[in-house]
């Protein structure tokens, strides 16, 4: 039987490690032995070859003509598209995705199957022009959903309150990833001796950007370590991003706490499971977020996580209480929820196991392929 042909179209993929392009990384890791899968991305990075095989995929990439917010656009991809759809049996569009529209609608002028996997409606920092944008991306997602076979994110909790999918929920059905970490390795070490301490290691995770709420943690830290003196919090990826400054607002708030919190930068494969071994908490203060593939991927290796309660983010501890929520940009609840996580510690372990039912990876899997076909 001929293995189905299947063509993802995403704006970024490996190695652009951001949650959007690293769970699409992880699905064709999930599914490569049952699809020839072709990924079609943007060339991000002008030392990244235009064409190549990882493992069972293969990579096409096509430089990008300017850079507008965190996108890379690229008007040559579309043409791309269009010289290839014909091959395929099925396309999945990785949304956000700043060509969404025409590649849908060239997809069903071909006659594909047309999924499409939304992570997550554009939210972008106050300003007349980003809400300009934000309504231009929900009108091309809109239409773009209109004509697809099937609409999925990662929850039903997230698909319902988005702004977009709630419109499709009729053929909406909710995906989670398979989660694959690489072992971590001795050589690695980059929390040294603060569990040698006895200290109790908070960590987040992300782009330090407006939409992941960096600042209500930054907020919430005084009121804690005037309760408790043993307590770190450290902070793992990209914090100068070139499209928002919002690292340098928070710089102020960051002085005042800067002895409690180590900022490690962005970590490569290893050094990210290095990263949740050394917590005892992952903390995902988000104003928005369909679902933290950092947070997944702490709980698979038994980390707690204290989330805003917010569509989506909210959904794995809800579904395993491994974990605490905390008011939506209440920097106050979010203090009292670490400091009630560190008296109920002990009471987590035993509800870990229901996150490894929830985010096993063979069921998992099965739902890709059932709603790919």
């Amino acid at each position: 039987m001929r293995q189905k042909r299947l063509l993802i179209f995403t704006d970024f993929f490996t190695p652009h490690w951001t949650g959007v392009s690293k769970s699409i990384d992880y699905l064709t890791k999930g599914i490569g032995n049952h699809y020839k899968i072709t990924v079609l991305t943007v060339r991000f990075d002008k030392s990244l070859k235009k064409k190549e095989n990882l493992g069972r995929v293969r990579v096409l990439r096509e430089d990008f003509a300017f850079a507008l917010s965190r996108s890379k656009y690229s008007v040559r991809i579309i043409f791309r598209f269009l010289g290839i759809v014909k091959n395929f049996d099925v396309v999945v569009i990785n949304s956000p995705s700043s060509n969404i529209l025409p590649i849908a609608i060239i997809t069903k002028i071909f006659g594909k199957k047309l999924i499409i996997f939304h992570q997550g409606d554009l939210i972008l920092p106050k300003g007349f022009i980003n809400r300009i944008i934000e309504k231009i991306f929900d009108i091309s997602c809109y239409f773009s959903f209109l004509i697809s076979d099937k609409v999925s994110t990662y929850t039903a909790d997230y698909g319902k309150n988005s702004r977009v999918i709630r419109n499709f929920l009729s053929k909406f059905e909710p995906m989670l990833v398979p989660i694959y970490l690489t072992k971590t390795t001795d050589k690695i070490r980059l929390i040294q001796d603060l569990k040698k301490e006895k200290l109790y290691i908070f960590g987040f995770a992300g782009r330090f950007v407006e939409e992941k709420g960096f600042d209500i943690l930054l907020d919430a830290i005084p009121a804690v370590i005037k309760e408790r003196k043993d307590v770190k919090f450290v902070f793992a990826g990209e914090a100068n991003i070139t499209y928002e400054n919002f690292y340098q607002k928070n710089q102020d708030k960051l002085s005042r706490i800067n002895e409690h919190v180590i900022i490690l930068g962005l970590l490569g494969e290893y050094d990210i499971v290095k990263f949740y071994n050394s917590l005892d908490f992952l903390i995902v203060p988000s104003r928005s977020d369909c679902f933290n593939l950092v947070q997944a991927e702490a709980m698979v290796r038994g980390i707690p996580s204290i989330v805003s309660n917010i569509p989506g983010a909210r959904f794995l501890v809800d579904e395993t209480s491994f974990g605490l929520k905390f008011k939506l940009e209440d920097s106050s609840d979010l203090g009292k929820a670490i400091l009630s996580a560190i008296k109920n510690k002990d009471m987590f372990k035993k509800k870990w196991i229901k996150v490894k039912e929830i985010l096993n990876n063979n069921q998992n899997v099965k739902k890709i392929e059932d709603i790919i076909g």
